[in-house]
C-alpha cells in the first residue's frame, strides 16, 4: 500500500487541474472561504496541531471516519487511531507546496457553495450526518467532473494510508504484518543472486 506521504501527489494543482477549465473554476471557488455556513468543529485534541488548523483538522477527521473501517470490538476506528492527529504530524514534514495543496483540497471539500453548483448540499462537510457525509463521498467519487474525483481519491487516500499502517489495525483484520528482511531472505533465498560469488572469475548466477 502506498504511504501516507506517497499520496500527497494526488493533491498537487496540475493533478487537480487535469480536468480542465472546470477544475480550475472549482479551486477558485474552493479558495473564497471554508464554506457558505461554519465548519462543525471536533474537540480541540489533546496534542497541538502543527500543520492544519481546527477547522482543516475536523475535515479529515470526518472524512476518515467514513471512509476507514467502522470500529468494532476488533477493529479500532479512525478516531482510535487519531488519523487527524496521524495526517497533522505528517504534513508539518511536508514541503510547503505540499502543505498549501492539502488545505486547498480541504477547503474545497468542505465549501457548501462548492456542493451547490452540483445541486449536492449547501452546508458544510462536516455538518452533514453520517449518512449525507457517505452521499457526498459517493457523488464525488462518481463524478463526471475529473477535479472531484481526484479530491476524492485524495483524501480517501490519504485517510486510509495512515489508518491501515498502523499496527493497532492489523490483528482484527488479519494482517500479520510486514515481513522482516530476514524473513523475505529466507523466502526467497533461490532468487536471490551471491554478488561476492560473480566478480569471481568463473562466477555462476546461482541463488544461494
Amino acid at each position: 500500500m502506498p504511504t501516507p506521504a506517497s499520496n500527497l501527489g494526488l493533491f498537487t494543482r496540475r493533478s487537480l487541474l487535469k480536468g480542465g477549465i472546470g477544475g480550475a473554476v472549482l479551486l477558485g471557488i474552493g479558495g473564497v472561504g471554508l464554506s457558505l455556513q461554519s465548519s462543525t468543529l471536533e474537540p480541540t485534541p489533546s496534542e497541538e496541531l502543527h500543520a492544519l488548523t481546527l477547522a482543516e483538522y475536523s475535515i479529515v477527521c470526518a472524512v476518515a471516519r467514513r471512509v476507514c473501517p467502522q470500529p468494532r470490538a476488533d477493529v479500532p476506528g479512525a478516531d482510535a487511531i487519531g488519523v487527524g492527529l496521524l495526517a497533522d504530524r505528517m504534513l508539518a514534514h511536508a514541503a510547503p507546496e505540499a502543505l498549501a495543496d492539502v488545505k486547498t483540497v480541504l477547503a474545497l471539500f468542505e465549501n457548501g457553495l462548492t456542493g451547490a453548483l452540483f445541486f449536492e448540499r449547501l452546508r458544510p462537510f462536516t455538518a452533514l450526518s453520517g449518512d449525507d457525509q457517505d452521499r457526498v463521498l459517493l457523488a464525488w467519487r462518481d463524478s463526471r467532473v475529473a477535479l472531484r474525483r481526484t479530491v476524492y481519491r485524495a483524501l480517501s487516500a490519504l485517510a486510509t494510508s495512515i489508518y491501515f499502517g498502523d499496527a493497532r489495525v492489523w490483528p482484527g483484520l488479519g494482517y500479520p504484518g510486514p515481513p522482516s528482511p530476514p524473513g523475505l531472505r529466507g523466502a526467497y533465498a533461490a532468487q536471490l543472486v551471491d554478488l561476492d560469488a560473480l566478480r569471481e572469475p568463473g562466477g555462476s548466477e546461482e541463488g544461494t
